[in-house]
C-alpha cells in the first residue's frame, strides 16, 4: 500500500489553499514553544507550492499537533493564547455575560474576533450563531467562529497568518487568518487521556480523545478524530455584602444559602466533538475529498443571587452599619383588581418568597450544536493548471434555557423554568480556485491564481416559549392609594426572544479574485492580489494587497505588505436583541441591547449599519545569523473605519431628575419597549467610531544539541496599542473609548525552553502580561489600572515501549492571580463631588455582586492548574 501522506500527487496539489505537505507538517512546531523549522512549507497567505516560513513576505506562526497536545487546556482558544503572543482571550463569567460565558471571544493583534478569518483545510469556517454582547469592549458586537468546536486531536498543524488578507480570502480577514489543517493518516491509532484541576480543588477537567486512520483501498484515506470534554465549574468570587448581612440577622435561613451565595467562575461544561477528513485518488493527478464535523456541548452558568430579605450589616467601608435591601423580585404583588381598574392595596397580596423563601440564582443553560460538511475535487491538468472546485455548508445552533427563575409580571402563575429561544447561523459556500506556474524568464515561475466564490448566509432567531417573554398582568399596576407597582416582564435574568425580535434573514455574496506571486530576482519576491466582493445587502467592494521580500544577504531579509480590507455586518449583528441584569453602583438593573433599526435605538441616535473598511501596513525583517538561530521582527499598522461595536449604555434611570426619567419611559412605551417600566440601560450596535492599531511582533528561536540533550529556546513578544481616532462622543463615550484602547495588555511575551534527551523531555515557559486599564462610570468605581503579571508553566514527558508516553504538568505554577477589581478604594460616601465611588466592600473583599477580579484579566483568575496526560500511539 502506498504511503498516502507523502504522495507526489498531494505535493503537486499543495498550493490551492487547503493543500499541505503532511510530512513537513510533522516537522513543524510553534513559534512560541518548540523547534521552529524555517524550511517548513506553508499554504496560508500564498498560492505558491514552495514557500517556507522564512521565505514568507508576512509573519506566520506554524503550530504542530504536538504543540497543541502539550497544552494544559482542552479549549482551543486557550491553546492559541499560550502559543501566539498577539492572540488573547478572556473568561467572561455568567453573572453579566450571558452567551459569552459559553462562546469565548478571542482577539488577534488587538482586533475583534470577527476580524479573524478562520479556515479548515483552507476552506472558510462558518460563524457561531452567537453575537457577542458582553464579551468585553473589543469583542462587543462581534459574531465570529467558535474555536472551541475544533478538537486538537483532529489537527495536523495550525498556521496563524498575522497580516491583513481580505484581498486573498475575502471579508473578515482584517486582523489575520487562522488555518487548521486536518490529519490525513490512512493508518494508525492515537489515544490520549488527560485529567487536571485547579489548586483550589475545583474545575476538575477530563479530556478523552482519539484518532484513527483508515485506508480506502490503496488510493485514499479516512481520518476520524473524536474528543470528549468534561470540565466542572470554578468559583473565585466572594460573598455578596447583602448576603453577609443577611446571615448575621437571619441565622434561621443562613444554612439554606450557599457560601458564597453565587458562583463566579468557569461554567460547567460537557462536550463531545467529531471531525472526519478523507480523500480518494480518482487518478494520478486528481482526487475527491471531503471533511466535516459534528459537535455538541452543554454548558451551565449562574446569574446574580436574588436576596430574599433586607438586612442591616457592616457598612461598605467596614465601619458602621448599612441597609442592604431585598431584591425587587420579592416586592409585593397586589391580586385584587377593583372595578375602576386599580388594584386594592387592602386586598390579597402575593410575594415570590412563597416560591423561593431563601432567594435564588437563575441558572443559565446553553446547548450548542455545531456541524459542517465540505467536499470537492482537486487536481492538476497536463498543462500544469491546478484546480480545486468545492462546496461547503456549516451550521451553528445555540439553544438557551434559564431555570430556577421567574417571570415576575405573571405573578403566582409564573413557571420557574423557561425555554428562552435559539440562535442559528447557516453558511453555504461554493468555490472554484485555479493556479498556474507561468515561466516568463524570472528567477522563478510566476504563480498566477484566480477564482470565484458564492456564499449564502442565513441567520435565525427562534422564539422562546410565551412565558419567557410575556408582559404579564402585574407588569404595571395602578394602586387604589394612588401609587403604582411594577414587576419586570420576561424570564428574570435573561429574557426569552419575543416574536418581534425573531428573524429568519439571509443574504448572498459573490467574489472573484486574482493574484500573482514570484521571485523577480534571486533576492526579491513580489506578490499582488485583488478581489472584488459583492453583498446583496451592502453592495460591492474591491480590495488589493501587495507584498514583498528582499534578501540583503544570505542571513538577512526585509519584508512588508500593504492591503485594504472589508467586513460586512452579519445578519446577526443587524437583528440581535438581548437583555441581561447588570449593576449601576449597588443597584441591579436591566440592560438591553436592541437592533439599530429598532425605534427605541433610533430614539437614542442609532443609524443603519455599514461595512467596516481597513488599511493594513506591515514591515519587518528576518535574520538568520546561524542555521540554528532565527529572529523575526514585524511592525503593523491597521486603520479600521466605520468600525462596528456596541454603543455606550444609555441610562434610563435618572434619580436626579425623576420627571425626565418618567418622560423617557413614556417615550419607550410609545416605541414598543415591553419592559419600559423597569429597563435600566439601553444599547445598540453602531459604526460610530474608527481606530488605529499599531504594534510589533518579535519571535526569536535557537536550537542547540549537546551531550546533555537538545535545547530549543523561543522568545516571543508582542507590543500592541489601539487608539480611537474618530468617534461620536454621544454614542461612544469616554468609558467605551477607554476600554477599546486599554483593556488588553500593551505588552505580552513568553520565554520557552524545550529540553529533550532520549525518552525524557521537559518544557518550561515564562509568560509576561503587561499592565492594562479598565474603565467604568464613576458610580461603578471609575478607572482602574491593573498591574503587570508573570506566570510560569512546566511540563515533563516520558516515552516508553515505543508507543506510550506520560506527562505531568502545571499551568501557572506559582498560583498567580491578577490584581483585584477594587476601584476608588478609600472613597466612601460622602465623597468629593464628581469622584468615583468605591465599588469595593471591605467585609467581603469583593464588589457588590461578589466579583473579585475583572473579566479583562488576560490569563484568567482561576489560579494554578495541575494535570496529567497519558498517550498511546499504534
Amino acid at each position: 500500500m502506498r504511503n498516502y501522506r507523502n504522495t507526489s500527487c498531494y505535493l503537486a496539489l499543495a498550493t490551492a489553499l487547503m493543500f499541505a505537505d503532511s510530512a513537513s507538517a510533522q516537522q513543524a512546531s510553534n513559534a512560541a514553544g518548540g523547534e521552529t523549522d524555517v524550511e517548513t512549507l506553508i499554504v496560508t497567505g500564498t498560492r505558491r507550492t514552495d514557500r517556507s516560513v522564512a521565505d514568507s513576505a508576512v509573519p506566520i506562526d506554524v503550530l504542530s499537533a504536538s504543540d497543541l497536545a502539550q497544552q494544559p487546556s482542552g479549549d482551543m482558544n486557550v491553546m492559541l493564547r499560550n502559543l501566539v503572543p498577539s492572540f488573547n482571550v478572556g473568561r467572561f463569567v455568567g453573572i453579566n455575560s450571558d452567551g459569552s460565558a459559553f462562546v469565548r471571544p478571542p482577539t488577534l493583534r488587538g482586533l475583534p474576533p470577527d476580524q479573524i478569518l478562520v479556515l479548515v483545510n483552507g476552506k472558510r469556517r462558518h460563524r457561531s450563531a452567537l453575537v457577542q454582547i458582553n464579551g468585553g469592549a473589543l469583542a462587543s458586537g462581534a459574531q465570529a467562529v467558535d474555536l472551541a468546536q475544533i478538537p486538537s486531536m483532529a489537527i495536523e498543524r495550525v498556521e496563524v497568518l498575522r497580516d491583513g488578507a481580505s484581498a486573498q480570502y475575502g471579508s473578515d480577514a482584517i486582523a489575520g487568518v487562522i488555518n487548521y489543517s486536518l490529519k490525513r493518516n490512512n493508518s494508525g491509532v492515537e489515544m490520549a487521556a488527560k485529567y487536571g484541576e485547579y489548586y483550589k480543588g475545583d474545575g476538575g477537567s477530563t479530556q478523552l480523545s482519539a484518532n484513527i486512520g483508515l485506508p480506502i483501498t490503496d488510493r485514499g484515506f479516512i481520518s476520524v478524530s473524536g474528543e470528549y470534554l468534561r470540565s466542572l465549574e470554578t468559583s473565585r468570587g466572594g460573598d455578596r455584602p447583602g448576603v453577609l448581612a443577611l446571615r448575621g440577622t437571619r441565622p434561621d435561613i443562613a444554612s439554606h444559602i450557599k457560601d458564597p451565595a453565587q458562583r463566579i467562575g468557569d461554567p460547567d461544561v460537557e462536550a463531545g466533538r467529531v471531525f472526519i477528513n478523507s480523500a480518494f485518488e480518482i487518478s494520478e493527478a486528481a482526487e475527491l475529498y471531503a471533511f466535516g464535523n459534528y459537535g455538541k456541548s452543554h454548558q451551565e452558568s449562574e446569574f446574580n443571587f436574588r436576596q430574599p430579605y433586607s438586612a442591616v450589616g457592616v457598612a461598605q467601608s467596614g465601619v458602621g452599619t448599612q441597609l442592604y435591601p431585598a431584591s425587587s423580585v420579592f416586592n409585593t404583588i397586589y391580586l385584587d383588581q377593583l372595578p375602576n381598574g386599580t388594584y386594592d392595596v387592602s386586598g390579597k397580596t402575593f410575594s415570590f418568597l412563597s416560591v423561593f423563601p431563601y432567594g435564588y440564582n437563575p441558572r443559565f443553560i446553553g446547548d450548542i450544536k455545531d456541524m459542517s460538511l465540505a467536499g470537492g475535487i482537486r487536481g492538476t491538468l497536463g498543462s500544469g493548471l491546478r484546480y480545486d472546485i468545492s462546496a461547503s455548508r456549516g451550521r451553528s445552533e445555540v439553544v438557551y434555557h434559564i431555570n430556577n427563575t421567574l417571570n415576575l409580571s405573571l405573578g403566582p402563575n409564573s413557571p420557574t423554568s423557561f425555554y428562552a429561544g435559539k440562535l442559528v447561523e447557516e453558511d453555504t459556500s461554493f468555490n472554484a480556485d485555479f493556479s498556474y506556474p507561468l515561466e516568463i524568464g524570472l528567477a522563478s515561475p510566476v504563480t498566477l491564481a484566480a477564482g470565484t466564490e458564492y456564499r449564502k448566509e442565513r441567520y435565525i432567531i427562534g422564539v422562546g416559549d410565551p412565558a419567557s417573554y410575556a408582559v404579564g398582568p402585574y407588569a404595571f399596576q395602578r394602586l387604589s392609594n394612588g401609587g403604582t407597582a411594577t414587576q419586570a416582564p420576561s424570564s428574570n435574568g435573561f429574557p426569552g426572544f419575543a416574536p418581534k425580535f425573531t428573524t429568519d434573514s439571509s443574504r448572498d455574496s459573490y467574489a472573484i479574485y486574482g493574484d500573482a506571486e514570484g521571485d523577480i530576482t534571486d533576492a526579491f519576491s513580489l506578490g499582488v492580489a485583488v478581489r472584488y466582493e459583492h453583498f446583496s445587502d451592502f453592495g460591492g467592494t474591491t480590495n488589493a494587497k501587495v507584498s514583498g521580500r528582499y534578501e540583503l544577504s544570505d542571513t538577512f531579509a526585509v519584508r512588508g505588505a500593504a492591503s485594504t480590507g472589508f467586513r460586512a455586518p452579519t445578519a446577526g449583528q443587524l437583528y440581535t436583541a438581548a437583555g441581561v441584569t447588570g449593576f449601576v453602583g449597588p443597584n441591579p438593573t436591566e440592560n438591553v441591547t436592541l437592533p439599530p433599526t429598532d425605534p427605541a435605538s433610533i430614539f437614542f441616535g442609532a443609524k443603519p449599519l455599514t461595512p467596516e473598511k481597513s488599511v493594513n501596513l506591515s514591515g519587518g525583517m528576518v535574520w538568520q545569523p546561524f542555521p540554528s538561530v532565527t529572529v523575526t521582527i514585524d511592525y503593523y499598522n491597521i486603520k479600521v473605519t466605520d468600525r462596528l461595536g456596541r454603543s455606550q449604555q444609555f441610562q434610563i434611570i435618572n434619580t436626579a431628575n425623576p420627571a425626565a426619567e418618567a418622560a423617557t419611559r413614556e417615550k419607550l412605551r410609545e416605541l414598543g419597549v415591553t419592559n419600559w417600566q423597569t429597563i435600566g440601560n439601553l444599547a445598540y450596535f453602531t459604526n460610530a467610531f474608527a481606530t488605529r492599531t499599531q504594534g510589533l511582533d518579535v519571535v526569536a528561536s535557537h536550537r542547540l544539541t549537546t551531550d546533555f540533550g537538545r535545547f530549543n529556546t523561543t522568545l516571543t513578544a508582542n507590543y500592541n496599542q489601539t487608539k480611537v481616532i474618530e468617534r461620536n462622543p454621544l454614542i461612544i463615550n469616554d468609558v467605551s473609548k477607554g476600554n477599546l484602547e486599554n483593556s488588553l495588555p500593551t505588552l505580552r511575551g513568553s520565554l520557552t525552553e524545550n529540553w529533550s534527551n532520549g525518552p525524557l523531555s521537559i518544557t518550561a515557559r515564562a509568560n509576561y502580561y503587561g499592565s492594562y486599564v479598565n474603565y467604568a462610570l464613576p458610580v461603578n468605581g471609575g478607572v482602574l489600572k491593573f498591574g503587570e503579571e508573570i506566570t510560569l508553566d512546566l511540563e515533563a514527558r516520558y516515552e516508553f515501549a515505543n508507543h506510550y508516553s506520560v506527562a505531568m504538568g502545571v499551568e501557572n505554577l506559582l498560583d498567580n492571580y491578577p490584581d483585584r477589581n477594587a476601584r476608588a478604594r478609600g472613597f466612601y460616601a460622602p465623597q468629593p463631588a464628581g469622584a468615583a465611588v468605591s465599588n469595593w466592600y471591605e467585609s467581603t473583599q469583593s464588589a457588590v455582586d461578589g466579583a473579585r477580579y475583572s473579566d479583562s484579566a488576560p490569563f484568567g483568575y482561576n489560579g494554578g492548574f495541575w494535570y496529567a496526560r497519558v498517550t498511546a500511539k499504534f
